[in-house]
């Protein structure tokens, strides 16, 4: 999966600015044929100020759909 591809689905979202990969990892303790990707993600609405629940629902909505679409497991 080209890491383009994971920072487009998350530059699809309404309240995201800009998505920038900072870290590509693999290795242990990820598995064999999978690599860790670390993004810095920028919120922005032109219209308010963003509060912390509307940025957590956006990060939800994120992570869901790149579950779905490319099988994304966030690391803890």
């Amino acid at each position: 999966m080209p890491a383009a591809t994971v920072e487009a689905i998350i530059e699809c979202f309404s309240l995201v600015q800009r998505a920038t990969p900072f870290d590509v990892y693999t290795g242990p303790p990820v598995p064999a044929g999978k690599k860790s990707l670390a993004y810095s993600v920028a919120y922005q609405s032109f219209d308010h100020t963003l509060t912390d629940v509307e940025v957590q629902r956006e990060r939800r909505r994120i992570l869901q759909r790149l579950s779905r679409q490319v099988g994304a497991v966030l690391r803890g």
